[in-house]
């Protein structure tokens, strides 16, 4: 199969979030068994680790308002199948950031990601590619399969929503900007509360739509979770998958990982507990024998961060120790900042964001802890099972799908859950590993459990490929 993934990020190249690591995870599994893959990003000045020696396509001209606003197609041949195909248009590109500056978005994000729609299709035409399957990334996208659509081109569509909360809904004038027939804005079509939604263009107008995780699939058809989208996405329901998201155990591996301070596996778990103690001299902070409970994450309340604040208020006054490393609302970072003066010896919050950081915190702590109001699929859980950091999670989305609660009469279970969005149930989730601590040989038990699950990409890649032989009907 010749497949292509169109996002508005991917690693090792641009960056602001988890999108880009799903993007680029799959951009190198996909080639396998033959396949050959093409993943196609903008060219932005802040792109990193491009390839020397692109070759240039040729030019293109792509009709906006009432003017022609020109752009290039640059390509790479990489390893293994594999070709990175990057649009250059420097007005919409070249700026210092992707989506905007600190005070908020680029004002013209839609005629920036609708020019880079119509951009992507331009330079499979002028590169003779026969793509049979475009895997298209949230609403950046989105407005692909309507041009496919209404130029008919034989070419299936495959759209992933990794957060539903961003939609890309606009006014109507970009209709006109980008010369889209009004036929399709109605309620069955682009139209959203009056705007132009690029993602329910990508849910409407797609062959099939997918999620990060088969939870989220469902929690997003139901008016607490589908952000006004849910009407949408349950006419569609037969249409709509889930499919877990991965972690790239060349970079989250324990045994490997160059960042940490002791290398260390389910066989030699000792050099877990070296790290907690190397990470507790460098941040000054006295661990002892005391259960860790570590976090890395936005601060905002989606990640569940005020309940998790207002349990602390009770919790630290346990035996026990917290390390958080994260940045996001001023509310938050100054509640927990507030705490950390309060419980000194108990609480390190580093409201900052450093990758090496974060990486000996997995390795340290023996909890990890995400109370999410909701989490379309997180990959926190999954670094920390590989870590032997026990989750302790509230049940929503991939953390439903990826974590099981210990169960004290079959003995199975990798983690530690909670159901309800609220300080009580996370304290009692807290309380519950507390006390599971004490009990050596039982943690031992649910820590090795998590450290042998598999959550590889190359198992979500394969799901992701059969659904792709279905929609083209094997064709090879």
């Amino acid at each position: 199969m010749k497949i292509g993934i169109v996002a508005s990020e991917a690693v090792p190249f641009a960056k602001t979030g988890g999108l880009a690591d799903v993007v680029g995870a799959l951009f190198n599994v996909y080639n396998k068994e033959g396949n050959e893959t093409y993943l196609f990003l903008p060219l932005y000045k802040t792109i990193k680790n491009v390839p020397y020696d692109l070759k240039k396509e040729g030019g293109i001209q792509i009709r906006i308002g009432s003017q022609d606003i020109k752009g290039n197609i640059f390509s790479k041949e990489m390893e293994n199948g594999k070709t990175l195909v990057l649009i250059e248009q420097d007005y919409y590109f070249g700026r210092d950031s992707l989506y905007g500056t600190s005070k908020g978005d680029y004002a013209d994000n839609a005629e920036r990601f609708g020019y880079f729609d119509i951009a992507v299709l331009k330079a499979i035409e002028l590169m003779k590619i026969d793509i049979d399957v475009l895997h298209l990334n949230d609403w950046q996208t989105g407005l692909i399969p309507l041009f496919i659509r209404d130029k008919n081109l034989p070419i299936k569509t495959l759209f992933t929503i990794h957060n539903l909360g961003y939609q890309g809904n606009f006014t109507q004038g970009i209709l006109d900007l980008l010369h889209i027939d009004r036929k399709y804005f109605n309620p069955e079509g682009l139209e959203f509360y009056g705007n132009v939604s690029f993602l329910k263009s990508g849910i409407v107008y797609s062959d099939y739509i997918s999620t990060v995780s088969p939870t989220y699939a469902r929690e997003i058809r139901t008016k607490e979770y589908g952000a006004g989208m849910d009407g949408i996405l349950n006419a569609r329901k037969n249409r709509l998958i889930g499919i877990l998201n991965g972690i790239d155990y060349s970079v989250w591996n324990p045994e490997t990982d160059k960042l940490i301070y002791e290398n260390y596996s389910v066989e030699t778990i000792s050099g877990k507990e070296k790290n907690k103690i190397q990470l507790g001299s460098a941040l000054h902070f006295e661990m002892g024998n005391k259960p860790l409970f570590g976090m890395v994450s936005r601060l905002a309340a989606q990640k569940g961060i005020d309940i998790f604040v207002e349990a602390l208020k009770e919790f630290l006054n346990e035996d026990i120790r917290v390390v958080l490393l994260g940045t996001g609302s001023e509310e938050l970072e100054n509640a927990l900042i507030a705490l950390q003066k309060k419980f000194p010896t108990k609480l390190k919050a580093l409201i900052k964001f450093d990758e090496t950081v974060a990486h000996r915190i997995y390795a340290a702590s023996d909890f990890f802890v995400m109370p999410s109001k909701y989490e379309p699929c997180g990959l926190g859980q999954l670094i920390a099972l590989k870590y032997g950091a026990v989750p302790v999670v509230r049940e929503t989305g991939g953390l439903k799908d990826t974590v099981d609660n210990y169960n004290e009469v079959t003995h199975c279970g990798n983690g530690i859950t909670f159901i309800e969005s609220s300080k009580e149930d996370l304290m009692k989730a807290l309380e519950r590993a507390k006390d599971i601590y004490k009990n050596k040989t039982l943690y031992k038990q649910i820590q090795r459990t998590g450290m042998q699950c598999d959550f590889s990409w190359e198992r979500s890649a394969k799901q992701y490929i059969d659904l792709f032989k279905k929609l083209i009907g094997d064709k090879k």
